[in-house]
């Protein structure tokens, strides 16, 4: 637990605390003592390459942490500062990247280049430490990051990757506990600009009373089980999340259970098949100036859950857009900041999101093909569909035979897309899922040849087709299937 302590620190969002409900638990509500500067860390931004741009909420690469991460303790007057009072090194493979990790003291971890952990494999992260990637790129391959009963930890600038187990869309196979980042029972934590793609179970998890998070200007796509907060009966969490985009993406986006102060501005959700924000347990939420498209049941409270909202653009979403329960709190009770517009937003997340490197790495090729022999371009068609949403031309996807037993959603943007079986039988494609639609078009023109679309339980829709000009050509569709809007 952590208790912050009454401290003003003038940073560029960190204000003065005051009373809140859980003073004794969560904050001091005064501001005596002296001042302490935050350390700003000018000299990782270079080596990050990160460029010089702010936007209406300050720099869009913040030399310092912000959000909830940002607020001073006794433990740590000047919030979360990771490795910067500590030497720096550079890593280039997986041992040297856990030895490092797992070192005493203050240290800053520079990953040059692709690091392919493995199997999945979790190195473990202890006190003090920042892991970033290079101005050239830093990846984690097949394995993620467990800062596990950690403290003062910063994570920015690093592309995780790639640990998702071919035919276990939905992460349940005993040998797949395989997230991107896991927190648990941590505090002042700050995880930046970062991009998660094709994990093996979730890409972002917060776990067991970790506090004093912050999760900032991350890319989230291609995934199920994106970001999942909880874990745990307390309340105690403290969790902001700010300029974190989420494209082709399924559930925890994110599941916010037992927070006791949760919030989230300039978000963009797009593309979500199952449910975006949802407040659970005893949450506290205050979600803002966010943007909800393309979405099914965008904003969620359950429970004895709160949820404030405000400022919000939903666009194309159905179900739930009127998730209120009234005011909750102002996170200015902690820190200082100021949501860019809404209507900015999807330019910036378009444009800033994710690592110096993200914006010019996906390049998706007008043919692509699915293998589950890890022999194609992409394990599972529902990332091969979702690459194709943003791609700038129509895409050509050839699935090799297997079962694929996942949600796949062909969103807005992938206007002309095929989806091909590889063998020309439509028995050796099978598409399905049990729980909701196994496939369900959203974009126009769109070709489907030689597949088996099913719904396993045989009572649920398997196909619902909301596009126009959808074509399709030796298709077995085996369950209900609907044409039109699906909400």
């Amino acid at each position: 637990m952590v208790h912050f302590t009454p401290r003003s620190v003038p940073s560029r969002r960190v204000g003065a605390l005051c009373v809140s409900a859980l003073a004794l638990l969560i904050a001091v509500p005064t501001t005596t003592g002296a001042s302490a500067a935050p350390i700003p860390d000018a000299a990782l931004l270079h080596d990050m390459g990160a460029p010089a741009t702010t936007s209406a909420d300050g720099p869009v690469w913040s030399p310092v942490a912000t959000g909830f991460a940002s607020v001073p303790t006794a433990e740590h007057p000047d919030g979360t500062t990771g490795g910067a009072a500590g030497e720096t090194v550079v890593v280039r493979d997986a041992d040297a990247l856990a030895a490092s990790a797992a070192s005493e003291g203050p240290l800053t971890i520079l990953v040059a280049g692709e690091i392919n952990v493995g199997d999945g494999g979790m190195i473990t992260v202890t006190d003090d430490k920042t892991i970033a990637g290079t101005a050239s790129g830093g990846e984690i391959v097949d394995g993620g990051l467990f800062v596990n009963h950690a403290s003062n930890v910063i994570i920015r600038n690093l592309t995780f990757r790639d640990s998702f187990i071919a035919g276990d869309w939905d992460g349940k196979s005993p040998e797949n506990d395989n997230d991107g980042i896991r927190i648990d029972t941590s505090d002042h934590v700050w995880i930046d600009h970062n991009e998660f793609a094709r994990i093996g179970d979730g890409q972002l998890d917060i776990r067991k009373d970790s506090t004093a998070v912050t999760a900032s200007w991350n890319y989230f796509h291609d995934h199920n089980k994106t970001l999942g907060v909880g874990w745990t009966p307390n309340l105690v969490t403290t969790l902001t999340l700010h300029h974190n985009r989420f494209s082709n993406v399924h559930q925890r986006n994110g599941s916010i259970d037992n927070v006791a102060y949760g919030h989230a501005y300039n978000n963009w959700l797009s593309g979500v098949s199952s449910y975006g924000m949802n407040s659970r347990g005893g949450s506290t939420m205050l979600v803002e100036s966010s943007v909800f498209e393309h979405a099914r049941q965008p904003l969620l409270v359950a429970d004895t859950a709160r949820l404030h909202q405000r400022d919000n653009i939903f666009t194309d979403v159905w179900q739930s857009t009127s998730a209120e329960t009234g005011p909750t709190f102002e996170a200015t009770e902690f820190y200082d900041y100021t949501a860019d517009p809404v209507e900015d937003v999807v330019d910036l997340l378009t444009r800033f999101s994710g690592t110096t490197k993200t914006a010019s790495r996906e390049q998706v090729d007008k043919q692509v093909t699915v293998a589950q022999d890890g022999s194609g371009d992409y394990l599972s068609l529902h990332a091969a569909v979702g690459a194709a949403s943003r791609a700038d031309h129509a895409v050509e996807i050839v699935v090799e035979a297997g079962v694929y037993r996942e949600v796949v959603s062909v969103w807005p943007g992938a206007e002309g897309l095929t989806i091909r079986g590889a063998t020309g039988d439509p028995a050796d494609v099978v598409i399905t899922y049990d729980k909701m639609p196994a496939l369900t078009v959203h974009a126009d023109g769109v070709t489907l040849d030689d597949l088996t679309i099913e719904n396993s339980t045989g009572a649920e829709y398997a196909f619902v087709d909301s596009g126009e000009g959808t074509a399709l050509d030796d298709v077995t569709i085996i369950g209900e299937q609907l044409k039109g809007d699906p909400r």
